[in-house]
C-alpha cells in the first residue's frame, strides 16, 4: 500500500463510465464500515462551502496526519467483479474540497486478508489516482487506473477501499470530501429496500435525517452492531460522550418540515448503554436557517434501565400535536460531565407506548414533588395484589437503598421518602412489581 503512483497513466479516460454505487454521501447512502484511519476524521460535518458542484448539507472533514507519509482512510465491503475498472470502462469518483491545486488523491483496492501493512505489493489489486485543480472549493475528481500491483488478486476477491490524500508527504492539510462513488457491492442488502418515511434513522437502508453536528465529533460513527442480542441491525450509531460538554448534543435535520401527528406522536429509539441509568433526551426543534437560535417545540427524556443491553425507549410528543419541526436533537446525560460509550439505532415513529406497560397491574405512577427539596412522594394504584418495591440509585450508579417493599392488595398508595440527607443531584428510582421493573428520574435540589 505504501507506494505513490506517478503519473504517465494518470490521464482520465473520457469514454469511461462513472462507478455505479455511492459508497458514502454521509447522508442517505452509507455503505461499508470504516476501519483504520490515520488522520482526524469527522464523518458528520456541515458542508463548509456549498456550491454547484456539491450542495450537500453534510460532508466528511479530514485533517491529514503530518506524522504519516502514507495517511490512509480504510473502508471495507466486498465488491463485485472489478474487470470494468481495470479496463477503464467504469471509473471511481469523489467530491473534494482541497487546500490547493496539483495535489494527488489515490485509491487502492485491496484484499484485506492478504494486504498487510508491510508486505507491499501483496493483496493490492489495483491503484487509481486523480489530481486537484481548485483551491478551497468543491470539485469532482475522477480516478484513472494506474497499475495492478498484485495481479494474483481475483477481480471478485476485493473487499477494501484505501483512500489517501497527498500520499508520500508529511502535510497536515485540511480536506473535506463527499459522494465517494466506487465499485458495485457483491451483496447490497439495500438494493430492494422500500423507502419508509416513518424511520428517521436506522444506519442502514433508511437514513432520512442528516446529522449535521455532534459535540463528540470524531467519536460519533456508523459502525457494525457490536451486540445483535435485542437488536438485529447490521449497523448502528456509536457515540462516546464529550466529557467537556454539559449539554452534549447530536443534531439531525429532516429533509423537510415535519408535523407532529396526534394519531402518531410517539418516537422510539433503541439504546445500548454501557452504564445505566442514563437520561436520553430527544428535543424536536425548529431551525429557521437565518442565524437565529433554534426554537424547541418539545423535549422529552427517558432513562435507560439496563447496562450493556439493547432496550427501546419510547418518547410521547402528543402534547405538541399539530406543531412542526425540522431538527431532532439527541442528548445523552445532559448536565452530567461523562465520557461514557453508547450505541443507538432505529429512531422512528411508533405507536404510543405506556412506559409502565411492562407493569400491567399498576396505574398512575408518579413521584412528586420533583425536583424535591426535603421529601418526595411515590404514588400509584394497584389493580391487583402484588409484591411491590421501590429502590433508589445515584446517577453515578451508586445504590442508595430500598425505599419500600411490601405485598399489597389492590388500591391507591402513597409512600413518602425524605430526601434531606441526600446530596443535591440526579437520582433514579426503580419501581418493581412482581419482578418487573420501570425506572424514573428524581432531581434533588
Amino acid at each position: 500500500m505504501k507506494k505513490l503512483y506517478f503519473a504517465l497513466s494518470m490521464l482520465v479516460l473520457s469514454q469511461g463510465l462513472v462507478a455505479q454505487t455511492t459508497w458514502d454521501n454521509f447522508q442517505d447512502q452509507r455503505k461499508g464500515t470504516y476501519g483504520f484511519i490515520s488522520g482526524t476524521f469527522i464523518p458528520y460535518f456541515a458542508n463548509p462551502a456549498p456550491n454547484g458542484v456539491n450542495d450537500s448539507r453534510v460532508v466528511a472533514a479530514y485533517a491529514r496526519n503530518p506524522g504519516d507519509a502514507f495517511d490512509v482512510i480504510i473502508l471495507d465491503a466486498l465488491m463485485a467483479d472489478l474487470a470494468d475498472y481495470l479496463s477503464g470502462a467504469k471509473q471511481m469518483s469523489i467530491d473534494v474540497w482541497s487546500p490547493a491545486p496539483g495535489l494527488t488523491v489515490q485509491i487502492t483496492l485491496e484484499n484485506s486478508v492478504d494486504a498487510l501493512p508491510d508486505n507491499f505489493p501483496t493483496g493490492r489489486h489495483s491503484a487509481y489516482t486523480a489530481v486537484t485543480t481548485a483551491t478551497e472549493e468543491w470539485e469532482t475528481l475522477t480516478f484513472g487506473f494506474v497499475e495492478q500491483p498484485d495481479a494474483g488478486v481475483s477481480n471478485t476477491a476485493v473487499n477494501r477501499i484505501v483512500l489517501l490524500f497527498e500520499p508520500n508527504t508529511n502535510n497536515g492539510t485540511q480536506w473535506y470530501f463527499d459522494n465517494l462513488n466506487g465499485p458495485e457491492l457483491a451483496n447490497d442488502p439495500c438494493t430492494d429496500a422500500v423507502p419508509d418515511a416513518t424511520v428517521f434513522m436506522d444506519f442502514a437502508c433508511q437514513q432520512n435525517i442528516d446529522f449535521t453536528f455532534s459535540h463528540s465529533g470524531i467519536n460519533f460513527r456508523r459502525v457494525a452492531n457490536p451486540d445483535q442480542n435485542g437488536n438485529m441491525s447490521a449497523f448502528v450509531g456509536s457515540y462516546v460522550r464529550n466529557a467537556a460538554e454539559e449539554f452534549d448534543v447530536i443534531i439531525g435535520r429532516t429533509d423537510g418540515i415535519a408535523t407532529i401527528d396526534a394519531a402518531s406522536s410517539t418516537l422510539t429509539l433503541d439504546v445500548w448503554d454501557s452504564e445505566a441509568f442514563t437520561e436520553v433526551r430527544i428535543s424536536l426543534q425548529q431551525n429557521l436557517d437565518d442565524g437565529s437560535e433554534p426554537v424547541e417545540v418539545l423535549g422529552v427524556s427517558q432513562i435507560t434501565s439496563v447496562s450493556e443491553t439493547w432496550e427501546t425507549l419510547s418518547y410521547e410528543f402528543s402534547e405538541a400535536a399539530g406543531q412542526s419541526f425540522n431538527q431532532i436533537v439527541i442528548l445523552f446525560d445532559p448536565t452530567i460531565f461523562t465520557s461514557d460509550q453508547y450505541y443507538f439505532d432505529n429512531l422512528q415513529l411508533g405507536d404510543p407506548v405506556n412506559t409502565f406497560d411492562v407493569l400491567s397491574n399498576i396505574e398512575g405512577f408518579n413521584a412528586f414533588p420533583n425536583p424535591a427539596t426535603d421529601i418526595t412522594n411515590f404514588q400509584y394504584e394497584l389493580t391487583e395484589s402484588a409484591e411491590v418495591s421501590i429502590g433508589l440509585h445515584h446517577s453515578n450508579g451508586q445504590y442508595i437503598g430500598q425505599i419500600f417493599q411490601a405485598n399489597q392488595a389492590p388500591g391507591t398508595y402513597q409512600n413518602t421518602y425524605s430526601t434531606d440527607e441526600l446530596p443535591k443531584g440526579l437520582y433514579f428510582y426503580t419501581l418493581t412489581v412482581d419482578g418487573k421493573s420501570a425506572t424514573g428520574k428524581l432531581l434533588v435540589q
